[in-house]
């Protein structure tokens, strides 16, 4: 009589529960590269749950402590990856919050004047910057006797970046002076 797998040590393998442990992965691995409402998270939970009660044999004497184990992981699994994917779709909607990009909107001050012809400094987001006004082409013809000029101790607030500097407008409508042109 030859012995059986379970006298070696090994347990039964069911090669369906393995499947359906693999299939659980492959929908998580989905939900986390494609936009939905956390559906291949509830397959991946029951595909999970129903591969591990398969490959474990749900006769075991054991098994309402085994099922009451798994269904925890499974439920705790199935949190996580329906909160991570709900805030990975949130934070696709804001906007951006750290480099170049998270400074648009922001205002500073002026600490050096900021002209046309003469980038001046500005301090924003906790850093200084050289900072050049934003005026518009037809407008720096207009003006060509006076210069626009941000003066030192006004708001600004930043609208792009070109060349390195900031691009800024004056967050006051009173913060443009014209002084002749020298």
């Amino acid at each position: 009589m030859a012995p059986s797998s379970c006298a070696r040590g090994w347990l039964p393998v069911s090669w369906a529960g393995a499947a359906l442990i693999l299939l659980a992965l492959a929908f998580f691995a989905v939900d986390l590269v494609v936009t939905n409402h956390g559906l291949p998270t509830v397959a991946a939970v029951v595909a999970f749950v129903l591969g591990i009660l398969t490959l474990s044999g749900a006769t075991a004497a054991y098994s309402w402590a085994a099922l009451v184990v798994l269904v925890a992981l499974a439920v705790l699994a199935g949190v996580v990856f329906v909160t991570g994917s709900s805030e990975a779709l949130a934070a696709r909607g804001r906007p951006a919050t750290t480099g170049v990009e998270g400074m648009i909107g922001e205002v500073g001050d002026v600490l050096e004047t900021v002209g046309i012809d003469s980038p001046g400094w500005v301090f924003v987001h906790g850093e200084r910057w050289r900072a050049v006004p934003a005026v518009a082409p037809e407008d720096a013809y207009e003006q060509e006797d006076h210069e626009q000029v941000i003066g030192v101790g006004d708001k600004v607030q930043v609208v792009g970046f070109r060349d390195g500097k900031v691009v800024v407008l004056p967050f006051e409508s009173a913060g443009f002076e014209h002084s002749p042109k020298s």
